[in-house]
């Protein structure tokens, strides 16, 4: 597919007072990206939670839209931080070590999506740190929940040598277009979006609900669009759905899939409700003529402005990047030098996270970045200082890799250390596999990856050998044990790992050496771990690990441990138990409906003024219809009503004046509406639509001004009510049903 943004054709009918334009760029006022009131809007909803105005549903999936995410220990909660593109400005540095030193506890975590979490803080001021935190132009804004995330990027966008355009820059301009837009706030479930600036895909498209790669056709700069991409539990590949798409399609693109995914995805199973859900249900080739469709529908509607990337031409020498983590010291295309801080396990404290901020001020770097592999790089460096940048910051506790040299790319989630559904302590177990790793020949130029339970935080999907904490008995008890996948490559389309043995957490380490052992051979021929373990397959990794998978007990002995060990977790003491079956993912925390509708009603609205802007009358009116039918399923799910994105809209409208008959201005305000749109459906293009779109507006306000009342107990006697409208009387009918 060949896409190019171009001005709409004039429609036949005119619009009054509305002139097409020359241009389909449409501005409306720009969002930051943090806002203070971000953190008012917080504590107003923890008021309103704890007094009961909001259930568990509505509280947690308001929180996790602003990037507060609920702990494993109770009454405190982790924060996390959005950092676009992995761009971190110096200020943005410090704002982020200076609020986790005053009001969070342990360690910064770098993640694998260049973002920053901040644990153990407690609830009540959760508000006061996203308050400092935006004083700094911060945000932690969608970065959890059924929301548009953080946008990734390659490791090393906007420095290396192969790339076509800075990959980080495409993902912060994407950022800052959508962020906050009602279109994403409650989305059947989260989504997740990558750009890499080149086909070597660092950016790891074929894992993401929507991956972006960098290319050049004939002399043309775009992008070629990946969609349907994930992991966890049913790890997809994801499909290309366009091959071609020039810069300025690129809010397009993400608003396609976007609105593909509220209308199609399923909304009350949590489990399948991923864009790679659509991808099984329609098949590649469905996705991607469903994908095109919605595309060019969107196409016809203005877009936000497209501010112009920097485009170059590579300058790499061919050769193939690294398959593992780019550390130590980098040569950037324009000649100066990004220096890679590897913190174990991403974990680095307040003072560190300052030091390399002061480090990167006083020696003239441009900026930080962070990277999917979590690390952190100071970027722009002149060749001239780059050892005594290392010197500093080896000397604040941090390492930097050494020339020609290799440490194991390990990457795990916190596990059971904070997350509520974790099953094994994956951090603690990362270090063991890192003194593995560390003492095996080969074993520093493998990528590692766990994760404590089968959601995949880990990424345990795509490494060379990945680790999934699960609980099964050994001699009747619960025992942490992993499942070990082999030949996973996240450059690749497609390369998701085999699954292979599990083993007991304890013995876990042990398998990793003999695997490394076995692979070694191979490893100096140049094989991939990939294609060694497809060669072999599941029989011949299994007699690789035979004496640690045939007896557990034997195994343990003969390795070290003993049998009690078999129930104890690295980096526990306890005897092992797994979580509750009962407790929920907050990764796949729910959506409140009436925010739901309150939501879709809004964007329909901005459809609304975007075809009004074009002259697109017709459209006009069915975003219209669209806004209005969803405000008033509010109005029914309000009174516990059924309601249906799906139900046509005069339905709901009937269904809300016969429930709300009592309530006469809010059925006036309905009135307004439907005789304004019916006026302007028959007035053969001479209709004001202005006024159409005013009194939509105030149909939506009142709706918004209904739900703000509280609803009176059914026991309540109605006649002893002061109702001067009669609304609550109205409600307690109708809630009656």
């Amino acid at each position: 597919m060949n896409v190019t943004v171009v001005p709409p054709s004039q429609p036949a009918e005119a619009v009054q007072a509305k002139a097409i334009l020359d241009t389909q760029a449409w501005a409306p006022e720009p969002e930051p990206l943090a806002r203070a009131e971000d953190a008012d809007a917080l504590r107003q909803a923890l008021t309103r939670y704890r007094a009961g105005d909001w259930d568990d549903e509505t509280w947690t999936a308001f929180r996790l839209r602003h990037g507060v995410y609920g702990q494993r220990q109770p009454g405190v909660q982790m924060v996390r931080v959005k950092v676009p593109g992995g761009i971190l400005p110096f200020a943005w540095a410090r704002a982020v070590a200076s609020a986790n030193r005053e009001f969070a506890k342990d360690n910064i975590h770098l993640t694998t999506r260049q973002a920053f979490q901040l644990y153990h803080i407690a609830t009540d001021r959760v508000p006061d740190l996203l308050e400092a935190l935006a004083a700094a132009s911060v945000t932690t804004r969608e970065a959890c929940g059924n929301t548009l995330r953080n946008f990734s990027s390659c490791a090393f966008a906007g420095v290396c040598p192969h790339e076509h355009v800075d990959a980080g820059k495409v993902a912060a301009q994407l950022a800052q277009s959508w962020i906050r837009s009602p279109l994403v706030q409650n989305m059947p479930r989260k989504f997740k979006s990558t750009v890499s600036g080149c086909a070597v895909d660092c950016g790891a498209s074929g894992i993401h609900d929507l991956g972006l790669v960098a290319t050049e056709v004939d002399g043309r700069q775009g992008f070629t669009v990946f969609a349907g991409g994930g992991t966890g539990g049913q790890p997809v590949a994801a499909v290309k759905v366009a091959d071609f798409v020039t810069e300025d399609a690129l809010p397009a693109v993400l608003e396609a899939l976007a609105r593909l995914h509220q209308k199609y995805s399923n909304r009350i199973n949590r489990n399948k409700a991923r864009l790679k859900f659509l991808v099984k249900r329609f098949g590649a080739q469905g996705f991607r003529k469903l994908f095109e469709e919605e595309f060019e529908r969107v196409r016809a509607m203005p877009q936000r402005p497209w501010p112009k990337l920097a485009w170059r031409k590579p300058t790499g020498d061919g050769g193939k990047i690294p398959s593992g983590t780019i550390d130590g010291v980098f040569t950037q295309h324009d000649g100066r030098v990004s220096v890679v801080v590897s913190p174990e396990l991403g974990l680095l404290s307040a003072d560190q996270l300052d030091a390399i901020a002061g480090i990167g001020e006083r020696l003239g770097a441009d900026h930080l970045r962070t990277t999917r592999e979590q690390n952190i790089a100071l970027v722009g460096l002149d060749p001239a200082v780059v050892d005594e940048a290392v010197a500093a910051i080896r000397a604040a506790g941090l390492p930097v890799a050494e020339p020609e040299s290799s440490e194991p790319d390990l990457i795990a989630c916190p596990g059971t250390t904070t997350c509520r559904i974790g099953i094994t302590n994956a951090q603690a177990f990362g270090r063991e596999l890192l003194d593995v790793a560390r003492a095996a020949e080969g074993g520093n130029d493998l990528r590692l990856r766990i994760s404590g339970c089968q959601n995949g935080c880990g990424l345990h999907h795509v490494g060379d050998f990945g680790f999934r904490g699960i609980a099964k008995k050994i001699d009747g008890r619960p025992a942490p044990q992993y499942q070990i996948y082999l030949g996973g490559n996240d450059r690749e389309i497609g390369g998701i790992a085999s699954p292979g043995p599990i083993v007991p957490a304890r013995l876990a380490p042990r398998a990793l050496e003999l695997l490394i052992g076995g692979y070694a051979p191979a490893a100096k021929a140049g094989t991939s771990v990939r294609e060694w373990a497809q060669s072999l397959g599941r029989q011949g990794i299994e007699k690789i690990l035979a004496p640690l998978i045939e007896d557990d007990r034997s195994a343990a002995l003969e390795n070290g441990a003993t049998d009690a060990e078999l129930h104890i977790d690295w980096g526990d003491e306890d005897i092992f138990a797994p979580p509750p079956a009962n407790v929920r993912a907050e990764c796949a925390g729910g959506f409140a409906q009436d925010l739901l509708y309150r939501n879709l009603a809004d964007d329909a609205l901005i459809n609304v003024d975007r075809c009004l802007y074009a002259g697109r009358k017709d459209a006009v009116l069915d975003h219209g219809r669209a806004g209005a039918g969803y405000a008033s399923q509010r109005l029914l799910g309000r009174l516990g009503q059924s309601v249906a994105d799906d139900e046509p809209a005069e339905i709901a409208f009937a269904r809300v004046t016969g429930i709300y008959a009592d309530d006469h201005p809010l059925i006036a305000t309905l009135d307004a509406m439907r005789d304004s749109e019916t006026a302007a459906r028959v007035a053969n293009g001479s209709a004001d639509l202005d006024a159409y779109r005013e009194n939509l507006a105030l149909w939506l306000d009142t709706v918004e001004e209904v739900c703000q009342r509280p609803i009176v107990p059914d026991n309540t006697a109605i006649g002893a009510l002061a109702d001067s409208s009669g609304a609550v009387a109205a409600l307690i009918a109708g809630g009656a049903e």
